[in-house]
């Protein structure tokens, strides 16, 4: 007999409060696929997936940003700890971890999390906002060597006018460094569009550039990025947020000051001004979406030959229904790739459930190997393969696990590296390391939601 607690998260419906009988999960009872040592960098650490890098490794050690919370309400303002803005390390060879505070108490939000960005003279740059409150840009600099000791807290003020929530106000950090040594930072402002700043100076200064692009009829796009490390910028965007519109995917690539589409056709200077001189829709469709099909951007990766592949989500039950109304249910995982003539796209794996209620379109997320475009890391409550609740053998309810994918001439293969969870295993992050190993970095707690609400510890494991 199914036990009933199976049967009702089957189902979709909610973790149960406790079971009667025994569970059985899909993935069998034990341990996972892959045997990995878990390490907690930080005990209390969240992000969101705008910004870049949220992770990298220098010097030998993994250097992870994140926003801390105390599984309290935000309105907890004098809880210790509460929105601290945090840079944790781990020493990969000797094991020693260690935090440091880049601003305490600034927002509990995981939209706040900073971009991190090596420097030639053995700093760290990071970049980060309040969510969409203010204008302000923060920037900070390690000292040379030691990722653990940082400088006061710079502000760079951007265009536009104050206001309420969105508007002109700031969100995310992307740090890229270019040849030549002019830093930029593409984050999200004037307009709610993506827009940047550069340094000439590594930083100490900035200047704002202009608005990268617009949206259309109001709407703002969500991008993400990749850099070739050589002076091309890519990225892959959406319309907007996919609760206000069903979006598709495009993809364009800076080079040289000009923006082009996927082909190499110029499409238009990079603005110098709060003025757009291209919208979301003038850059080449990877993925057209529709009302069953609702994409949102996830991971963008360039291979060996500086080609993109991409992963994406999409919601598959949301026709008909309205938001907040449910749906979400059935959310899936998308891999594209452009081999130098035309973008390829398949579907690869169930996502299953939305994270939480009121934005029915957030996945467990998915980090692709920045070293083989042929790997994928994927969180996700259901079984990739088949889509049946990952129940736990451990409490009786279902977790969020981690898989690692790998992509061959008969499709994809999937191996657990969690399992059993008595917790959720979130936000996957593969930086980019020059090792035969790869660092995987999660989110492994509760979480509830963005505006403070987790629990979830910054979690690393080096795998073969």
């Amino acid at each position: 007999m199914t036990p009933i607690c199976a049967l009702t998260l089957a189902l979709g419906g909610l973790a149960a409060s406790g079971c009667q009988e025994d569970c059985e999960s899909p993935l069998g009872s034990g341990g996972p696929d892959i045997e990995v040592d878990f390490i907690e960098v930080n005990d209390n650490g969240a992000w969101s997936w705008f910004m870049s890098s949220r992770a990298i490794v220098s010097e030998g050690k993994l250097i992870v940003g994140s926003v801390r919370a105390v599984g309290k309400a935000r309105e907890d303002e004098g809880a210790e700890g509460w929105g601290n803005v945090e840079v944790s390390t781990l020493d990969i060879e000797t094991g020693a971890v260690g935090t440091s505070v880049l601003y305490p108490q600034f927002e509990q939000d995981d939209h706040d999390a900073p971009s991190l960005l090596p420097l030639p003279d053995g700093r760290i740059l990071a970049a980060y906002a309040i969510h969409g409150l203010e204008r302000v840009v923060y920037t900070q600099h390690s000292e040379v060597g030691d990722p653990l000791r940082w400088g006061a807290a710079q502000e760079f003020v951007t265009p536009g006018v104050d206001s309420g929530f969105g508007g002109d106000n700031v969100t995310y950090a992307n740090l890229f460094r270019f040849p030549g040594g002019r830093i930029y930072n593409f984050y999200r402002g004037y307009e709610s569009d993506p827009n940047y700043m550069y340094s000439d100076d590594e930083g100490e200064t900035w200047t704002y550039g202009g608005r990268l692009m617009e949206g259309f009829d109001g709407y703002a796009p969500y991008l993400r990025y990749a850099y070739d490390g050589a002076g091309t910028l890519h990225f892959m965007a959406t319309e907007d947020h996919p609760r206000h519109y069903d979006n598709s995917i495009y993809h364009g690539y800076l080079q040289g000051g000009v923006i082009h589409d996927s082909s190499g056709a110029p499409i238009a200077e990079l603005s110098e001004t709060t003025g757009a001189n291209l919208s979301v829709l003038d850059l080449s469709l990877v993925y057209a979406g529709d009302e069953d099909h609702v994409a949102w951007t996830v991971d963008i990766e360039l291979d060996a030959e500086r080609l993109p592949y991409l992963a994406f989500s999409t919601q598959r039950d949301g026709a008909g229904v309205p938001f907040f109304g449910g749906a979400g249910q059935d959310m899936r995982y998308h891999y594209g790739r452009w081999d130098g003539e035309s973008w390829s796209h398949e579907e690869i794996a169930y996502a299953g459930t939305h994270l939480y209620p009121r934005e029915e379109d957030y996945t467990g997320l998915a980090a692709l190997d920045p070293t083989n475009p042929n790997v994928i890391y994927i969180s996700t409550d259901a079984e990739p393969t088949t889509g049946e609740a990952l129940i736990s053998e451990a409490d009786c309810r279902r977790h969020y696990e981690l898989f690692r994918g790998t992509r061959s001439d008969s499709g994809w293969t999937w191996e657990s590296i969690t399992a059993n969870s008595e917790v959720d295993n979130l936000r996957p992050i593969v930086p980019e390391w020059e090792d035969e190993r790869t660092a995987l970095v999660w989110m492994r707690g509760t979480y509830v939601r963005a505006h403070g609400e987790w629990t979830t510890a910054v979690t690393a494991a080096i795998l073969p």
